[in-house]
């Protein structure tokens, strides 16, 4: 067993790394199901649209009236009235531009940049306090961002193994094409919505990085298609649970592919994070009948060497 610097166990860290739109959130959910499991959702966001956006946890709350999210910023930084969220959250944006890889594949980064204005120790603390005040094995993390992930892996005893989630990128497009309200503020606002061939491009770059920063962490790293976990998802919870070091006795399931889903404290993501019950887990697949030829077309023309790669057809018929 890993163990952090002071001889106590490593915070296992799950993080679900992908694209938007790929069911990272539904992934995240299910996990968090699991004994020992807890979804914090994007971790990434809990700055800007937790703390300072005031955006509803997925137990109902605004984050920072969360018991759950109070109890551990009181643990990690004295409060939520004690975080310099703002800092943080642009501290956040600024490591996770694209311009930041080429530093990371060449490990100068950290080297050039150090710590100097407290980032990593602020995640350091909250990452072993979400562990502690709420008893968890495992923190299941879906921020999705590869560099995010990287960041996380050089905390001081913190252990990441990531589960890379691809999904048909026409799948993702056409999701992002979609009006989704989002009710995190209990009003009607929509969630972000994207031309496709800025969905395509950024697609395509979320994969590459992802594999270019972990394919070759080995054992800390497997790639998961969304079809394949939605075809088999008792199967794909099991390989992630073994991927974190666990082999859970029993999984949320009622059926081969209904997931029974408690409220969770994820502190952002897709609107499904709110839904509670028996959930019967199945495959959008509104694309292929409602998205335009035109952006099909487009969507193929400017990821078909990823959609090879990861098998993928080409060609895809109208449900």
């Amino acid at each position: 067993m890993a163990t952090g610097g002071d001889g106590a166990p490593a915070v296992k860290v799950l993080y679900v790394a992908g694209s938007g739109r790929s069911g990272s959130t539904i992934l995240d959910r299910t996990l968090g199901q699991v004994d020992g499991f807890f979804s914090a959702g994007e971790l990434c966001n809990l700055w800007g649209r937790g703390l300072l956006a005031r955006r509803h946890c997925g137990c109902g709350t605004p984050v920072p009236d969360c018991p759950v999210w109070g109890a551990v910023l009181a643990e990690a930084f004295g409060g939520a009235d004690r975080v310099d969220a703002e800092r943080l959250a642009t501290a956040t944006s600024r490591r996770l531009r694209p311009g930041s890889v080429p530093g990371l594949l060449l490990g100068r980064r950290g080297r050039r940049e150090g710590d100097s204005d407290g980032y990593q120790a602020a995640l350091s603390r909250l990452y072993q306090a979400v562990a502690r005040q709420t008893g968890c094995r495992v923190i299941v993390d879906s921020s999705k961002s590869p560099v995010y992930a990287r960041l996380v892996a050089a905390i001081p005893g913190v252990e990441v193994a990531v589960v890379h989630l691809v999904r048909d990128p026409r799948a993702t497009a056409w999701s992002f094409l979609r009006k989704k309200r989002l009710p995190d503020f209990g009003d009607d606002r929509l969630m972000q919505r994207q031309h496709p061939l800025v969905s395509a491009r950024r697609w395509s770059l979320w994969q590459a990085t992802t594999e270019l920063l972990w394919r070759r962490r080995g054992r800390r790293y497997l790639r998961l298609r969304y079809e394949d976990f939605i075809g088999d998802p008792q199967a794909a919870i099991r390989r992630l649970a073994a991927l974190a070091g666990e082999a859970p006795d029993a999984l949320p399931f009622s059926g081969p592919a209904t997931v029974r889903l408690a409220a969770t404290h994820s502190v952002s993501g897709n609107p499904n994070r709110f839904g509670t019950g028996e959930v019967e887990l199945r495959a959008d697949e509104e694309w292929r009948r409602a998205m335009r030829g035109l952006d099909r077309g487009m969507v193929t023309a400017l990821t078909w060497p990823l959609l090879l790669r990861y098998r993928y057809p080409l060609r895809s018929p109208r449900g």
